[in-house]
């Protein structure tokens, strides 16, 4: 009878272990990535989100790209692709990318294919901010390139 009890009590103790273990893993948005055609890694930072934490939830909204002064760009070839990945599945990830250029103040819209886009054509310094949702919230995330 006591060794029922016992293996109730580890099965619970589990339970509820796995349980706090998945809230506080995912205590935070994902991460993304991305990476050149010619496997170079490009820092990505993260954006705007919202998402629901353990005990709470929480909202941040992030400056534009270009205000974003900390992060430099990786130099890619003009029409080079590019492909964006996270560290956990998303339920849905937006078909689009937008990309903002210095030169521009307003974004363009660039199609994402099976998880990569295609560099512009012409030279430039380009911000690429990419949006997707999971269970616990949606999040954004942001990288920076130079087509040379």
């Amino acid at each position: 009878m006591a060794k029922k009890g016992l293996i109730g009590l580890v099965l619970t103790l589990i339970l509820i272990s796995g349980f706090f273990t998945y809230y506080i893993l995912n205590a935070k948005p994902p991460s993304a990535s991305a990476i050149t055609e010619a496997n170079i890694t490009i820092p990505v930072k993260q954006g705007s989100y919202c998402w629901d934490g353990f005990l709470n939830g929480e909202c941040k909204d992030m400056v534009e790209p270009f205000m974003m002064n900390d992060i430099e760009p990786v130099t890619v070839a003009p029409r080079e692709k590019i492909e964006i990945s996270y560290n956990r599945k998303p339920v849905k990830i937006s078909k689009e990318v937008m990309v903002w250029s210095k030169s521009q103040s307003d974004p363009k819209s660039v199609n994402l294919e099976d998880g990569t886009i295609v560099a512009p054509q012409e030279s430039g310094t380009y911000a690429v901010s990419t949006y997707g949702n999971w269970k616990r919230g949606s999040a954004s995330h942001v990288f920076f390139i130079k087509v040379k």
